[in-house]
């Protein structure tokens, strides 16, 4: 046996204790800088003393300036971007009451292009990937396009508007924390009310299917930005963030928060803010699933049928009646008219106390016919 082979227990030993130090120090940086963020909320927002700064507008921009929001946009997109200015803050305030704390107070920069060509000059070395909209939490800036990319639907400006603030709040509510992709993404889809029939639709379906993908695979199934809208996964995320800011739970969703930017983890900060393990929540949020996109689109559906039936047999029945013949007219038959029949004229209530009154005197008197003479009252008989 030689030297070295006597010696490599040993040297094992220490080789492996070293690598492990080294991971255990070195793996928080690493997922600290290279800790994955949804496509409109890059990666650049996490560390603010790393951060690139701020291109300046075009000259061509009109800007306008809120005081806590700073607004500059493409000429061209004016009409559209003037109903954002007049909303700015409803939104944040809306934000504030999801997120249960004043969001957005440091000044924010928000940058609208004309076309997507443009967002590469507005953007801290350029912009790559496919997205619209992207939000830089460190830089506090939002960077929108108001005409959509080659062979995708025209973007609800206000819609997008809403969804990079919520990740600029969500940031700053968090203090920059790494959370998971689903979480940021599905706050910003909530708040922003992204494509709520369409989420509603796949909720339903795979609900009804009994196809709802478990809460710790979401993160894995988060697609990317181009078929994120659709997807079940993205459908969830936005619905999980739903059920845990609904009535009551709300406060439980911003003490959760309060976690996070103490330096405690998602899921351990929800465990904690809703008294609740993991899987309670879960099964919570699959129950409420359930009662909203089971119960209510089976009955519905079930109506929906019942009016179609109806309908079509109303209309059936018309066409029916419009194709057989006419029932003939039942046959009249005339009758001579009525002689008139000449009734004697009834005598009226005079003339009959008349001929009754000249009856009985003529009973009473019974020498009518013999002249009669009055005399001082008194009536004498001629003889």
């Amino acid at each position: 046996m030689t030297r070295s082979s006597r010696r490599s227990p040993a040297a094992l030993g220490l080789k492996l204790a070293a690598c492990l130090c080294v991971a255990v120090f070195a793996a928080p940086a690493r997922l600290a800088g290279a800790a994955p963020r949804v496509y409109d909320a890059p990666a650049a927002s996490v560390d603010a003393s790393a951060a690139p700064a701020i291109p300046p507008p075009p000259p061509a921009y009109h800007t306008e300036d809120l005081g806590w929001i700073e607004f500059a946009y493409h000429p061209s997109t004016r009409d559209r971007v003037r109903p954002l200015i007049a909303r700015a803050g409803d939104i944040r305030a809306e934000l504030g009451a999801l997120l249960g704390r004043n969001v957005l107070a440091a000044p924010v920069k928000v940058r609208i292009a004309d076309v997507p060509a443009e967002l590469d000059d507005l953007v801290p070395g350029g912009l790559a990937g496919p997205a619209t909209a992207v939000s830089f939490g460190a830089l506090r800036l939002a960077v929108l396009s108001a005409s959509p990319r080659l062979g995708v639907e025209t973007p609800d400006l206000e819609g997008a508007f809403r969804h990079a603030l919520a990740h600029l709040a969500l940031d700053e509510a968090t203090g920059g924390a790494v959370v998971p992709r689903w979480f940021h993404e599905g706050f910003a889809a909530h708040a922003a009310g992204d494509r709520v029939a369409r989420r509603a639709q796949a909720l339903s379906v795979a609900a009804l299917r009994g196809r709802l993908l478990p809460l710790d695979e979401l993160e894995a199934s988060s697609p990317g930005a181009e078929e994120a809208a659709g997807s079940l996964a993205y459908a969830q995320a936005a619905d999980v963030v739903r059920f845990l800011v609904d009535g009551e739970r709300r406060q439980g969703f911003a003490r959760a928060l309060a976690h996070v930017r103490a330096g405690v983890p998602l899921e351990a900060a929800l465990r904690a803010a809703y008294a609740s393990t993991g899987r309670e929540l879960e099964l919570a949020w699959r129950a409420d699933v359930a009662r909203r996109y089971g119960f209510v689109p089976v009955l519905a559906g079930s109506l929906l049928v019942l009016g179609l039936l109806i309908s079509g047999g109303l209309a059936v029945r018309r066409r029916r009646a419009k194709r057989s013949p006419p029932a003939p007219a039942p046959r009249r038959r005339f009758r001579a008219a009525p002689e008139a029949r000449h009734r004697p004229a009834r005598p009226s209530t005079v003339q009959l106390v008349a001929t009754l009154g000249a009856r009985h005197r003529n009973e009473a008197d019974g020498d009518a016919d013999v002249p009669k003479v009055e005399h001082n009252g008194q009536w004498h008989t001629l003889h």
